[in-house]
């Protein structure tokens, strides 16, 4: 335990507990979008000229469920159920596209009342991570980015109130919540703990990495993005399966560490897992079954097999739980579970669980709980994060004036003058270029739009800016691209500060007027000879700088970062139409069968008129001896005070692959699997040592690429290709 309290009656008034209700039915619904780029008939469509062909498409209904503090819930469900919107629906990150009824409500207050997104925290199933940063300065970033919420203020009060009853608090508790409830530290103990619990030490120093940046493993990755969240102030936490790519002892130890801070810290947690091992299961406390977009079973997780057995389906011990309530509710597995003998097996819809669920105790006591509203007066202030902290906001810029004149003062009675280094006066230079790339970047919101706009961005400023071309150079139509270079404004400040000076005032000699040289080049270049204009440069700049931050505060706050594409719906026809389509299957399931009856009949003829070829193929076995793979040492590495030069990942492995055999790779997160594509020749850099051998020759890889393949671990496809062009 990370907080174990020394005296129960200063501690128990902190507990912030959160239930968290859905009373009213809760509908999503998303447009059954089309699956091709924005064309002008979209375009019409949008402006409603043409009628559109996007149709309604329920995701979740009538959903209504009551999360408890203190207890550990786990989301069940077959694929594309609806558990990822529904976690999304409760943490209050729902895409504004889609349609939603009902409410969501956190002690009795509903989303419209305080700020969903700082209190709860939605731990996504994509890892969404920078690469060029380590797994420490991942969390710390986090740490930062997300503060501390109300700790503090807990801090505070506990402090008050630990003096007023003259109590002596436990030294490592005070201490610990000292250092890890105070705002703005660059290091954080939360971040050492979280490192030490989630598992990833070993790599804490390590690049995280990317497609193009070798860096962690999945299963380092994975756990990452959980402890990216837990190190927040958060005391709602939706997971969306945290568990993919981890080995099930380090997914057992993840789900136990969260099960006893929820337990010890009133917490709120939802997780959804996709095939938890039976002891995973087990440390679950209420389990939510969700097929469908109903709720099929809500409730303690020992009553949850008693419903089925109601039901008419029983658990076979050799199976485990979670898997059994995986597959009930599909049509495929269903019957197998049947336990009626002397009843004929129905397939049981979503929808008929759903309803045998309201007449059980159990589901009768979740409806007598959702028809009580929660007393509002039970919430405690510090568990919700509401608007209340914009004053408090101001009022901590107010003492930090305060202080801050407090200093300046200091400075001028003690005499003691700031010294600052050259390299704070020249980062004044870039301020408009580097507020310019993250604008591009906040704009582009991936490498390949950015690239778009920063071209564009790179042909005005560079192009335009009078100094390729001059601005008589520039043609007309293109005039409004040389006022709005910020290049220009540069030039001309700097150029009129340097040609105006007491260097070019000189009257060349063969000059018929009183022009000075100075001018004369500015002229020749088109650049505009006032000395008005060093002031009119620096003050575009200036704004510039402003306008570029601005802006990209707005892009942050209102444009989502790109999503996944948008699944392909089958179309939904009619009632009618069905029916006629029904029998035009079944009509061609007989000529199916009529075809399938001549199979035997076909002639030899009728096998070279038909196209294609067939290719050879040849067995072939895989052998390696004393495979090592090692890269150097990372700088943050030796820094700790490892001497060696050296990061070996293999350490002289060596098998077999056979033809016919099937072979699994299986190790815990971190032992190496990826690292295996060396086999494939994936690396392409580090030490490579051993022997490969394809069946007795030594691998060449220029001929292995064409009798091999290697399927990466990430999902990189190119996302305006079809499933069939990518085959």
């Amino acid at each position: 335990m990370l907080l174990r309290p020394s005296r129960p009656n200063s501690r128990t008034f902190l507990k912030e507990i959160i239930p968290l209700t859905v009373p009213e039915v809760v509908e999503f619904s998303s447009q059954d979008k089309m699956a091709f780029n924005p064309t002008i008939t979209d375009f019409l469509n949008y402006l409603h000229i043409l009628p559109s062909r996007k149709k309604p498409f329920p995701i979740l209904h009538d959903v209504s469920v009551i999360i408890k503090p203190g207890r550990m819930t786990l989301l069940l469900g077959p694929p594309s159920s609806g558990k990822t919107t529904l976690l999304l629906g409760l943490a209050g990150k729902l895409d504004k596209d889609l349609k939603v009824s009902g409410r969501v409500t956190y002690n009795g207050h509903g989303m419209d009342e305080f700020v969903p997104q700082r209190t709860s925290a939605y731990i996504s199933q994509n890892d969404l991570h920078i690469g060029e940063l380590t797994v420490r300065k991942t969390l710390a970033f986090s740490v930062r980015c997300q503060g501390v919420g109300a700790k503090y203020e807990i801090l505070a009060e506990l402090a008050r109130r630990e003096k007023e009853a003259n109590i002596t608090p436990d030294p490592d508790v005070d201490i610990f919540m000292k250092s890890a409830w105070n705002e703005g530290q660059e290091a954080n103990v939360v971040t050492d703990y979280t490192l030490k619990i989630l598992g990833p030490e070993i790599c804490a120093d390590i690049f995280v990495g990317d497609e193009l940046i070798r860096g962690i493993s999945g299963g380092e990755r994975k756990r990452l993005t959980t402890g990216e969240m837990m190190v927040g102030p958060a005391r709602a936490l939706f997971m969306d399966e945290i568990s993919t790519g981890l080995d099930s002892s380090t997914a057992y130890q993840i789900v136990n560490s969260i099960r006893q801070s929820i337990h010890i810290l009133q917490g709120t947690a939802v997780i959804s897992l996709l095939q938890p091992a039976p002891e995973t299961y087990d440390l679950f406390d209420d389990i939510i079954i969700l097929s469908d977009g109903l709720i099929v079973y809500q409730g303690p997780r020992e009553n949850v097999l008693e419903f089925f057995e109601y039901m008419g389906f029983k658990w076979p011990e050799r199976k485990g739980v979670a898997d059994f309530l995986q597959e009930v509710t599909s049509r495929k597995d269903q019957e197998q579970y049947w336990a009626r003998c002397d009843e004929t097996y129905k397939f049981i819809t979503a929808r008929d669980f759903s309803e045998a669920f309201q007449s059980i105790h159990v589901g009768r006591k979740l409806g007598d709980e959702l028809a009580v509203p929660f007393d509002k007066s039970k919430s405690h202030h510090a568990a919700l994060t509401t608007k209340r902290a914009c004053p408090q906001y101001y009022e901590a810029s107010f003492l930090l004036q305060t202080t801050g004149s407090s200093f300046l003062s200091c400075l001028g009675i003690c005499s003691a003058y700031l010294d600052p280094q050259d390299s704070t006066l020249a980062e004044v230079s870039i301020w408009m270029a580097s507020a310019l790339f993250r604008l591009i970047a906040a704009l582009g919101r991936n490498i390949i739009v950015a690239n778009r706009f920063g071209s564009c961005a790179l042909f005005i400023v560079l192009v335009m800016g009078g100094f390729i071309l001059s601005r008589d150079n520039v043609k007309q139509w293109l005039i409004w691209g040389y006022w709005i270079s910020s290049m220009m404004h540069a030039q001309n400040a700097i150029a009129v500060n340097e040609f105006l000076g007491k260097s070019w005032v000189h009257v060349p000699p063969n000059s018929t007027g009183t022009e000075t040289l100075g001018v004369s080049f500015l002229k020749l270049r088109g650049i505009f000879p006032e000395a008005r204009w060093y002031w009119i440069g620096a003050g575009a700049l200036l704004g510039y700088v402003l306008l570029f931050n601005f802006l990209f505060t707005v892009a942050l706050a209102y444009l989502n970062p790109f999503g996944k594409s948008q699944a392909v719906l089958r179309k939904l026809w009619p009632r009618g139409m069905q029916t006629k389509e029904r029998g035009n299957d079944v009509q061609q399931s007989t000529s199916a069968r009529f075809l399938s009856s001549r199979a035997g009949s076909i002639t030899e003829a009728d096998l070279k008129n038909r196209r294609g070829m067939i290719l050879p193929f040849k067995p072939l076995s895989i052998t390696f001896d004393d495979i090592r793979y090692a890269v150097d040492m990372p700088k943050e590495m030796k820094v700790q005070g490892v001497i060696e030069d050296r990061l070996e990942f293999l350490r002289g492995v060596s098998g077999a692959f056979r033809p016919g055999v099937l072979t699994a790779l299986m190790g815990v997160t971190g032992a190496g699997k990826t690292t295996m594509d060396v086999l494939a020749g994936r690396k392409t850099s580090g030490y490579i040592e051993g022997n490969i051998s394809i069946s007795g020759y030594p691998k060449q890889q220029e001929t292995f690429a064409q009798i091999a393949g290697y399927c990466e671990q990430t999902d990189i496809h190119s996302p305006h290709v079809t499933v069939y062009e990518s085959l």
